[in-house]
């Protein structure tokens, strides 16, 4: 993946944003996860560090190489995780997952990947990059984006046709909008056993309208990552985005309101 194909960019305002996903999301990307026997752990796309650091303060007893391939990624890292970095908790290596090769190659206990490959143009081949990265028996952590099972409510036009466009626009930068569905399968070929996945949804109505307009928002936010983009490609309208914030707004404040997505978890060993 080449690095101007990423879907989001690299400005300091996306990189501010990834910190702050990281941080939101923490309370449900961590629930299940248990690294606690976990002496060594690969991290594989650490974009700026923001799920890193946080691995580090919930595991403060293993240590981390972190691999990701944008340059500019890693230089943010290396500002955020300065204080693990110099501890020796955190390195960080600026390498493509496609042509993953470390000096430690066999010797890590777990593999952690995050909202990663979604963004590679063959995640397959970055699997078993990771799988020979691993000791024998050692483990894979995988959360990814599932895309079609966004809905919400009331019905919003404006906001699901950007949708369509966010995501057809990273499908065709060979991106994959919807490869949580496939981590079974993906695993299994990649030649990992035990594999087990789960469906971890987001769903807020009337009962938690706080918690609603809260992933409303960053929802958005999200989507809004990639404004600049989309009409730079002329797949939306300055006038569609106004339409979509107006119906965002209903979103968080209407009583009936509803919002839900999902995104996949997936665990597997090396035999």
């Amino acid at each position: 993946m080449a690095s101007q194909d990423y879907l989001h960019g690299f400005t300091k305002k996306e990189q501010d944003r990834l910190i702050h996903q990281a941080r939101f999301l923490e309370p449900y990307v961590y629930a299940g996860i248990d690294l606690e026997h976990t002496a060594r752990l690969l991290e594989v796309g650490c974009g700026v560090g923001a799920q890193t650091k946080i691995i580090t303060r919930r595991f403060p007893d293993l240590k981390i190489d972190a691999v990701d391939l944008s340059k500019d990624q890693i230089a943010t890292a290396k500002k955020n995780l300065a204080p693990e970095i110099k501890s020796g908790q955190v390195r960080l290596f600026q390498q493509d997952a496609l042509q993953l090769h470390m000096k430690d190659a066999g010797k890590y206990d777990s593999a952690f990947l995050c909202w990663f490959l979604e963004h590679v143009p063959k995640p397959l081949e970055a699997l078993k990059r990771v799988r020979k990265q691993l000791k024998k028996g050692g483990k894979i952590y995988c959360s990814e984006v599932f895309n079609q099972s966004l809905f919400i409510e009331p019905y919003s036009p404006a906001y699901l046709k950007y949708w369509f466009e966010f995501n057809d626009y990273q499908w065709s930068i060979k991106g994959h909008p919807f490869i949580g569905a496939q981590l079974g399968h993906l695993l299994k070929e990649a030649g990992f056993v035990d594999i087990q996945t789960e469906i971890r949804p987001f769903h807020f109505d009337s009962r938690e309208p706080e918690k609603r307009a809260a992933f409303a928002e960053f929802f958005f936010q999200i989507l809004l990552s990639a404004e600049k983009t989309l009409l730079a490609e002329g797949r939306v309208s300055p006038e569609q985005i106004q339409r979509m914030k107006a119906e965002v707004e209903i979103c968080k404040k209407a009583k009936d309101s509803v919002f839900f997505y999902s995104f996949m978890r997936a665990t597997a060993r090396v035999p």
